[in-house]
């Protein structure tokens, strides 16, 4: 950092941890959530401060030179993770807010802003496993059964560990290998994908959603597996993302409980963006980029629509026709918007990084597109059918307001906000992408005996 320069980015990582020292001991869970709210402002300060300072000054200037680092792949993506962590904890409602629930959100903060600024291997390494550990602490704290999570968690932390300690240096293909197995498994690409459901439907909504949205699988793809992995790997894991993308988007559509539903969905999305850089070609990583920002704001505005319609009214099942709309007809909206921008609705946050993806596909043949517009249309009629059967349908009445909170206002206008006005991906924006995207194949050039499109 230069003198005069205000330390944004150690802003962003000192504040949630000094967060999560902090509620950890509040015992009034409306005084937790005042304090979280408040860091979690600080944390988005330091997040916006950090990319703007990023993109309107000389990068050696304004990044910290050690471990953790604002370049051009953790700048844009400081921002949205703040505000993915910002919606969750207004999307909570007061009767499930704890201090430790606070903590672990604050915790949840650190760990995937660290891990996409982290220019260390083995601190990138560290961050993940304590990000998996979370939703572990979630389910005791619930007290729910954390042997189906475990059964995963404990695989993927051995994969991570032997393949990072036995692939430095010479970088053998079985370690590689290992690693890769290790990020399939924290992506739930198809058949490891098991858990992601039960995640969803036996820990707390918000906690599933800080696990997976933030895709910090693809910050260690870009890092620790791009530049190494051989071109048949790469190509072998692209397939399975596919098939995942199509298999996940057509089990969401048959879905009957929205938080399996609401899963699935965004395990085919989550892996449409793995899919993206495993194609290791400049278009596909620049899609992939776009889509890792596009994504998580669209899935946190639909998650934060299921969460306030679930504090009203319990768990929702898809079987009927609840006609929820009258009562809420503010998440109503959200639930549509933020829902079709996830599939790339023309508009919307989603639509140019949807484009980028199917024609950058087709380099590699038609049926690559093909099969990525069927997911997507599969994936927008789940949306559709999953948004009638909650909001049309008979009108009941209650004896009180279910009408949306000031809070909920609040969140509803980011949502929005961040659904639309990011739908205008200026040409600077993909142009940064897209040389992000040249500069990890010049580097997956530079290594023997790899070579990228």
């Amino acid at each position: 950092m230069t003198a005069g320069s205000f330390p944004w980015l150690e802003l962003t990582l000192l504040a949630p941890l000094l967060g999560a020292g902090v509620t950890a001991f509040i015992k009034t869970p409306a005084a937790a959530a005042r304090w979280a709210f408040g860091f979690i402002l600080a944390v988005s300060a330091g997040a916006l401060g950090t990319a703007v300072e990023f993109l309107t000054a000389d990068a050696a200037a304004v990044s910290s030179h050690g471990t953790f680092k604002a370049d051009e792949i953790a700048a844009p993506m400081l921002p949205v993770l703040a505000v993915l962590h910002l919606l969750t904890l207004l999307g909570t409602s007061k009767s499930r807010m704890t201090p430790s629930f606070c903590a672990r959100l604050l915790l949840s903060a650190f760990a995937t802003m660290a891990a996409v600024t982290s220019q260390s291997g083995s601190v990138l390494i560290a961050l993940m496993i304590a990000a998996a550990l979370l939703p572990v602490w979630d389910l005791k704290s619930r007290g729910r059964r954390a042997r189906g999570f475990l059964f995963y968690v404990v695989p993927f932390i051995g994969l991570l560990l032997i393949g990072w300690t036995f692939s430095e240096g010479a970088r053998p293909v079985w370690a590689v290998g290992l690693l890769l197995l290790a990020l399939k498994l924290c992506g739930g690409i198809v058949p490891l994908h098991g858990w992601l459901p039960t995640l969803f439907q036996r820990a707390s909504f918000g906690a599933a959603m800080l696990f997976v949205l933030p895709l910090i699988e693809v910050v260690a793809s870009l890092r620790l597996l791009l530049p190494h992995a051989p071109e048949w790997m790469l190509d072998a894991v692209s397939i399975a993302c596919l098939v995942t993308a199509v298999y996940a988007a057509g089990m969401a559509v048959v879905q009957n409980d929205a938080r399996r539903f609401y899963a699935f969905l965004a395990l085919s999305q989550t892996s449409m963006v793995m899919f993206a850089v495993m194609l290791h070609t400049p278009t596909s990583i620049t899609a992939a980029l776009c889509l890792w920002i596009s994504i998580i704001l669209a899935l946190a505005g639909l998650g934060y629509s299921i969460r306030a319609l679930e504090s009203r009214f319990g768990s929702l099942s898809l079987r009927e026709h609840h006609g929820y709309y009258e009562q809420a007809p503010g998440l109503a909206v959200i639930f549509l918007v933020a829902g079709l921008a996830s599939v790339g609705f023309p508009g919307t946050i989603g639509f140019v990084p949807m484009e980028l993806l199917i024609s950058g596909s087709a380099q590699h043949g038609l049926g690559f597109s093909v099969t990525l517009a069927v997911a997507a249309m599969l994936n927008g009629i789940a949306i559709l059918r999953a948004y009638f059967s909650i909001f049309t349908g008979r009108r009941p009445t209650t004896s009180v307001s279910l009408r949306e909170t000031r809070t909920e206002r609040g969140g509803i206008i980011l949502i929005a906000l961040a659904v639309f006005f990011g739908g205008w991906f200026s040409p600077r924006v993909v142009e940064s992408r897209h040389r992000v995207a040249d500069r990890l194949l010049e580097a997956r050039g530079a290594v023997p005996g790899k070579a990228g499109h």
